[in-house]
């Protein structure tokens, strides 16, 4: 097996500000930064039609945006993923500094200034927008730090929840560590299912499965709340009290649904770090999933459906932690003996005519065991090398 080298990994912390909630005069600055936000986003919609042969701005703090966000493109492959690849509107890119006590002010584009507990946002031709950051945040922050991980940039940008469709000022600091990326020795099997049956772990080796489990959320507690926001959403029409109470119970929902995948992520990388395991994640094609989205599946399981967050925190999570990981089929209605087709039972047991027998849950681990020379070898599609 290849050596593998130590490579950049990175981790982004979001932070959002309804505009409603800040003081007049940072609500006052948000409009001016937006008229920049708009500048800015013209020129790149001119640099992406020409290819990237546009020329830089000249005046500031445009080309220095400029700058910044071409040297982030290079080097995060959510922005470029997300921006260059698939169209959506860019952000204000800064350099930036996190003070941890009182280190001087290098004079950035934003100040993360822990001692005071706010995030200050300068270099941008209107002044300094000033933020605080929660006490969520200072643990998060405080926590990557002790990982040793360092502030490499910001980026800042004015839009609409899709939720709520609120307008508010959007902060993310993106954080960069050096990994040393452990050579697998094990397979961590992750098959991704609608979330009422859970996310089905186990830990392979080629001739034996070492430890199986099952990660699921409170599926009881989702599907109430479903009804609950199904009858708001009926009245909404009638009374405004009642929409601001059905977003307050969306709000809620999706609090509970992230709560448990990053509870369940870092469940994923503890293990894959004990097992020196590589994880690997069979996740349902997208046009299966949106067939049953389609299909009479009971809409209060819909959103049980929803895993691309859970997906990309996976991968996140696992490229932090030096951790390989990669994507696969493992087939659960395939038989991992003979290949053949299998019948699927109401209680998911599968069977095949060539005698095998097992719940469909079982199976992607026994065709990770198959195939187990071939899924062991690292992939790090997304890592930057270390220089």
């Amino acid at each position: 097996m290849r050596p593998i080298r130590d490579m950049r990994s990175y981790r982004t912390l979001l932070l959002k500000y309804r505009i409603e909630r800040l003081p007049p005069e940072a609500a006052e600055k948000v409009a001016q930064l937006l008229k920049a936000q708009v500048e800015f986003r013209r020129w790149a919609e001119e640099r992406a039609r020409s290819g990237g042969r546009a020329p830089l701005p000249e005046q500031r703090p445009l080309k220095r945006f400029a700058n910044e966000f071409i040297h982030a493109a290079g080097a995060l492959e959510w922005l470029r993923e997300h921006v260059i690849k698939h169209g959506f509107k860019p952000p204000l890119v800064f350099d930036a500094q996190l003070r941890l006590g009182d280190e001087r002010d290098m004079g950035m584009g934003v100040l993360v200034d822990l001692p005071r507990r706010e995030v200050r946002i300068r270099k941008w031709g209107g002044g300094t927008i000033a933020l605080p950051l929660s006490e969520n945040a200072v643990r998060w922050i405080t926590e990557r730090v002790g990982e040793g991980a360092e502030l490499a940039l910001a980026a800042a940008w004015v839009g609409r929840s899709r939720r709520s469709h609120a307008v508010a000022l959007y902060v993310a600091l993106v954080f960069r560590r050096e990994v040393q990326l452990i050579q697998p020795k094990r397979l961590l099997v992750l098959d991704l299912n609608a979330l009422h049956n859970g996310v089905v772990i186990a830990a392979v080796e080629e001739s034996r499965v070492l430890r199986r489990g099952i990660l699921r959320p409170d599926v009881d507690k989702i599907i109430h709340l479903q009804r609950q926001i199904a009858r708001l959403d009926a009245a909404c029409a009638r009374k405004d009290r009642v929409c601001r109470h059905a977003a307050s119970a969306k709000s809620r929902l999706w609090r509970i649904l992230r709560q448990w995948e990053d509870k369940a992520v870092e469940k994923i990388a503890q293990l894959a770090m004990r097992y020196r395991a590589a994880v690997v994640a069979d996740v349902p094609l997208d046009k299966s999933i949106r067939q049953l989205k389609e299909s009479g599946y009971p809409a209060e399981r819909k959103i049980m459906l929803n895993f691309g967050r859970l997906r990309r925190r996976i991968r996140e999570l696992a490229e932090w932690h030096g951790v390989p990981h990669r994507e696969e089929r493992l087939y659960s209605t395939l038989c991992p003996i003979c290949g053949g087709k299998m019948e699927e039972t109401p209680d998911r047991r599968v069977k095949c005519q060539c005698g095998f027998s097992a719940h469909r849950d079982e199976a992607p681990a026994l065709w990770a065991q198959r195939r187990f020379h071939e899924l062991i070898t690292p992939i790090f599609p997304h890592l930057e090398p270390k220089p």
